[in-house]
C-alpha cells in the first residue's frame, strides 16, 4: 500500500474514534494493546449512563410486577381450596386483644332522655341488672336494661352461697359461689374470658363477704367468722392472706366504702343498739353511727346520695332509714311491705343507689319494686320466682 493511501486511511479512522483515548490499529503496522478509560467515558457521558440505568430499573420493576400479578392470579384460581390458616404466618405470634377501655363516663337512655353517668371516682356506672340465683338447679337468671339480651348460666348447686363480685377487674360481675358447707372452696367464672377456677378459703359456718379491700379494682376473697368475730381476707393485688378481729356476738356484717377511698371497709351492725361500727381503710380510724329502729332491721348501706361515700342505712319493716354522708341527717322512706327483700342498686344509671325490694312469695311474687333516684318514680319488673335468691349486680353479659 502506498504511503499516501496509508496516510488517508489513518486520517479517516482517527476521525471515527478520535473521542476515545485509545491506540489505533492500522493494518500492516505493529499492534499495540488498546487501552480504554471506562471511568472517564462514563463521567463524560453521565446523562447517557443515567438514562440506561433508569431504563434497566423500569424493566426490572416491570418484571417483578408481572411475577406478582401472575402469583395473584394463581392464588385466585386456587382460593376455593385454600383454608384460612394458609394466609397466616405460623412464625408470627397472634396479636393480643385490645383491652376493653375503662370509661370515666357513659351515656344511657332513660326514656327519651340521654343521661351522662359519672361518679366521683370517675368510673362508669351503667344501670344495674335484675338477677336471681335458683338453688334448685344452680342457674343464674340475668335481665339487663330494655333491649339487652337475657342471660341464663348454670353455676352452683343446692347448699352453696352466692358470692358475686368482679374478681377479674373487667367491670363486670362474675358468677361466683362459696361452697362452705362441704369443701370451703370458692368457685368463680371470670366474665373476661369465660374460664373458671376454684380457691380454698374458709370452713363450715363462715359467711362470704366479698369486696375490694385493697382497692385494686378486683373483688377479694373474704369471709366473716361469727364464732370469733374475725374477718379472713385474701388480697387480689398480691394474694396475701390476713385476718382482723372486728365485731361482737350477734353482729351483722355491713361492709362498704364509708370513706370513699375506693376500698371496702370492715363494718358491722349491732342489732342490740342499732349501731354501725366501721374501720376506715384510709386511716384505720373507727367510725360509728346509730341508725335503725329494732333488732330485726336489715343493714343496707350504700351510696344513696351519689357523693362516693356509702351511707349507713337499714331496712326496718317496710321503711328505709338512710343516714346521708353529706348532711349527716337520717331520712325515712316507706317502700313496699315488710316481707320483701332489699335489692338496692343503681338501676337508672344516675350514679346513686336506688331503694329497691324483691318479693319472694305471695301476691306479686318475683316482682322488683324500684324507686328511681333521679325522679322518685316507680319501676316494676317481674323476674324470678319462689325459692330464688336475688343477686342484683352489674353483669352486662
Amino acid at each position: 500500500m502506498s504511503k499516501n493511501k496509508r496516510s488517508r486511511n489513518r486520517i479517516a479512522l482517527s476521525k471515527t474514534v478520535s473521542h476515545l483515548p485509545t491506540t489505533v490499529i492500522v493494518p500492516g503496522e505493529t499492534v499495540e494493546p488498546i487501552k480504554i478509560n471506562l471511568i472517564g467515558y462514563l463521567r463524560a457521558h453521565i446523562w447517557v449512563t443515567a438514562a440506561i440505568a433508569a431504563l434497566s430499573l423500569v424493566g426490572f420493576a416491570g418484571g417483578l410486577k408481572y411475577l406478582e400479578e401472575d402469583a395473584a392470579r394463581e392464588m385466585a384460581r386456587n382460593s376455593k381450596d385454600r383454608s384460612l390458616l394458609s394466609s397466616v404466618n405460623p412464625f408470627v405470634p397472634a396479636p393480643t386483644p385490645a383491652p376493653t377501655p375503662q370509661l370515666s363516663k357513659e351515656y344511657v337512655y332513660a326514656g327519651s332522655r340521654l343521661l351522662a353517668v359519672e361518679d366521683t371516682a370517675a368510673s362508669a356506672i351503667p344501670p344495674g341488672d335484675l338477677a336471681v340465683w335458683r338453688p334448685s338447679n344452680g342457674y343464674w337468671y340475668v335481665k339487663g336494661a330494655a333491649g339487652s339480651t337475657e342471660t341464663y348460666y348454670q353455676w352452683g348447686q343446692t347448699g352453696d352461697q352466692t358470692a358475686q363480685g368482679d374478681y377479674d377487674g373487667d367491670g363486670k360481675t362474675d358468677f361466683s359461689i362459696y361452697r362452705g358447707a362441704t369443701t370451703g372452696y370458692w368457685w368463680i367464672t371470670k366474665s373476661s374470658d369465660s374460664t373458671y377456677y376454684a380457691a380454698p378459703h374458709g370452713t363450715t359456718g363462715d359467711k362470704p363477704v366479698p369486696g375490694d379491700y385493697d382497692g385494686d379494682g378486683k373483688t377479694d376473697l373474704a369471709l366473716f367468722r361469727s364464732s370469733n368475730h374475725t374477718w379472713y381476707i385474701i388480697r387480689s393485688s398480691d394474694s396475701t392472706a390476713y385476718s382482723t378481729v372486728h365485731g361482737s356476738s350477734g353482729d351483722v356484717t355491713a361492709q362498704a366504702d364509708y370513706d370513699g377511698d375506693g376500698k371496702t371497709d370492715l363494718a358491722t351492725w349491732h342489732p342490740s343498739n342499732q349501731t354501725f361500727d366501721a374501720i376506715l381503710s384510709a386511716n384505720l380510724a373507727p367510725l360509728s353511727f346509730q341508725v335503725g329502729a329494732s333488732s330485726s332491721d336489715i343493714p343496707v348501706s350504700a351510696d344513696y346520695d351519689g357523693d362516693g361515700l356509702a351511707d349507713a342505712a337499714v331496712l326496718s319493716g317496710g321503711t328505709w332509714m338512710i343516714r346521708s354522708s353529706i348532711s349527716g341527717s337520717t331520712s325515712s322512706t316507706a317502700w313496699t311491705v315488710a316481707t320483701d327483700l332489699p335489692v338496692q342498686n343503681d338501676y337508672d344509671g344516675d350514679g346513686k343507689v336506688d331503694i329497691a325490694t324483691w318479693r319472694p312469695s305471695g301476691k306479686g311474687m318475683g316482682n322488683w319494686y324500684i324507686r328511681n333516684s333521679h325522679d322518685n318514680s316507680q319501676r316494676l319488673d317481674n323476674w324470678g320466682t319462689g325459692g330464688d335468691i336475688p343477686v342484683p349486680a352489674l353483669y352486662r353479659r
